[in-house]
């Protein structure tokens, strides 16, 4: 069986969706070395959602905090959040804001980018994405899923190929932010993807919120998924992605290779329990 590669999230939307984004710098420095060392392929940790809370809410500097994580993760890739042409904001900003945004990220520890816009219009996203890659870092088109009649296979294709053509992005992602991409839904979505983007890498990140998400996980990841996007617990489930460890046990025993140190991860576990 091949390989399956995790991208953890707890940092950045494990505690976004359970804890109201309020996990301050100091929880999270205990264990970074040891989630630097647990085998993760990318390790997300910040977004426009991150910086407002540290400065509203916890009194801090999130550029601080992206030093310091960057400082002691060493060997795994940090990713950020693109949304849209907003920066930090819900409103649109010029283009060079857009730009400046990812510039200061890239300078104080980032490595890669995942986009998105909420209507899948990339002429929001195609100058911060072409900048980010003019800047030596990976990217990631966001195909974010919604059921609707609208929402077709075919719509996710033709957009995924916008994403490549147009952004020139290294990689792609299915994001379930409601939680109601069925298993069915995925036997088909994730083929007719895979047939038009070839060999670029796919991901897959749900939201846990109806109890899907093992399973569609699985069979995403039967039809080709290269990527699935997980928390650590007590940072999952619920609202939010799911279980490392749940994950990581099913793949297991259905043959898939898990290159994760579970020990090492539990005891990032225990630390945030």
């Amino acid at each position: 069986m091949p390989a399956v590669k995790i991208v953890d999230t707890t940092l950045r939307d494990g505690h976004q969706c359970l804890w109201a984004t309020r996990m301050s710098t100091p929880m999270m420095l205990p264990v970074a070395e040891k989630m630097d060392r647990s085998g993760f392929d990318v390790i997300e940790v910040m977004g426009a959602v991150q910086f407002d809370t540290c400065v509203r809410f916890l009194a801090e500097d999130p550029w601080a905090r992206l030093r310091a994580l960057k400082q002691r993760m060493t060997k795994t890739p940090l990713q950020a959040l693109i949304r849209s042409k907003c920066a930090l904001s819900f409103e649109l900003q010029p283009t060079d804001i857009a730009c400046l945004w990812v510039e200061r990220l890239m300078a104080n520890g980032i490595d890669r980018f995942i986009a998105f816009d909420g209507l899948h219009d990339l002429d929001n996203l195609v100058d911060s994405l072409l900048h980010a890659k003019k800047l030596g870092a990976h990217t990631t088109g966001w195909l974010i899923f919604s059921d609707s009649p609208i929402h077709t296979d075919e719509l996710y294709v033709e957009k995924a190929r916008e994403f490549l053509d147009r952004c020139q992005v290294d990689a792609l992602m299915i994001e379930d932010t409601s939680g109601i991409l069925t298993s069915e839904r995925a036997a088909t979505l994730v083929p007719a993807l895979k047939r038009e983007i070839g060999e670029v890498s796919l991901g897959l990140h749900v939201h846990n919120l109806v109890g899907l998400a093992q399973r569609t996980q699985i069979e995403a990841v039967k039809q080709g998924v290269d990527h699935l996007y997980t928390c650590i617990s007590p940072i999952a489930d619920g609202n939010a992605p799911p279980s490392v460890q749940t994950t990581a046990r099913n793949l297991r025993y259905l043959g898939y290779d898990v290159d994760l140190d579970d020990g090492l991860i539990d005891e990032v576990s225990r630390h945030f329990e």
